[in-house]
């Protein structure tokens, strides 16, 4: 193993161990909305991800972005940026899409420049979405009823705003006449912790899958445990032959 190798293996070694335990209690506290409490517990790992990344070769990216995340947070703790659901949610997704980050330049020595670049547009617009339609008034979920289960196809591109939520709600209270119930993630680009949560309540009622997550989804619904309640499938086609992933 090279002295470089070495290094990677010692820095993924220090996130699972040490940053990644902290970077999950300040989103839990941003997602509570204690902002001053969260940006504080996230200052310090996110620190030291990008010192240490920019000095690993292949990694210098999630440095560069990780440096654009921690001057929103700076904003948003001085009060430059208002820390509503929206700006809240545009924070988390940030942080979670860091660990995405290294993950795959770990993994593929490449990563996701689309995704990173619409949310640092969105970061400088100090958390206005750029060059896409507000979706927050848009019912975000289209109902398929087949004979045995119900669909809910999400047609929003992100998920997060409390009006959202609200609808899914009424979604899932009117269901009756199945157990089964199916989130096709299709278009959708990242959904906020409190989506999952959401869902999650109405396991006890419902048998309840997810299919479609990009990488970033699936990052969000792993790092909070969301697999202990909601199952994962490849495909609609095998939640309804029950053979999960």
């Amino acid at each position: 193993m090279s002295e470089d190798d070495s290094l990677v293996e010692e820095f993924f070694s220090e996130v699972n161990d040490k940053y990644y335990p902290q970077v999950l209690e300040g989103i839990d506290l941003l997602d509570e909305q204690r902002i001053e409490e969260g940006i504080e517990v996230l200052s310090r790992p996110l620190h030291t991800i990008k010192g240490v990344t920019g000095f690993m070769s292949g990694f210098e990216p999630a440095s560069t972005f990780t440096h654009k995340v921690e001057d929103f947070l700076k904003k948003m703790q001085a009060g430059e940026v208002e820390a509503d659901l929206m700006q809240i949610a545009l924070a988390i997704e940030s942080v979670n899409t860091i660990f995405m980050l290294i993950e795959q330049l770990r993994e593929s020595g490449s990563f996701d420049q689309e995704l990173t670049d619409d949310i640092e547009a969105r970061l400088c617009g100090e958390g206005q979405k750029t060059g896409t339609a507000d979706e927050s008034g848009i019912n975000p979920i289209e109902v398929e009823t087949l004979p045995d289960a119900q669909i809910f196809n999400i047609k929003v591109n992100r998920l997060y705003s409390s009006e959202q939520l609200k609808q899914v709600e009424e979604n899932l209270q009117s269901v009756n006449g199945t157990n089964k119930l199916l989130f096709d993630f299709g278009i959708t680009l990242s959904a906020g912790s409190a989506f999952f949560e959401l869902i999650a309540s109405y396991s006890d009622n419902f048998e309840i899958g997810i299919t479609g997550m990009n990488s970033h989804c699936t990052s969000t619904f792993f790092s909070w445990g969301f697999q202990r309640y909601l199952t994962v499938f490849d495909s609609r086609e095998s939640f309804l032959n029950n053979s999960g992933v």
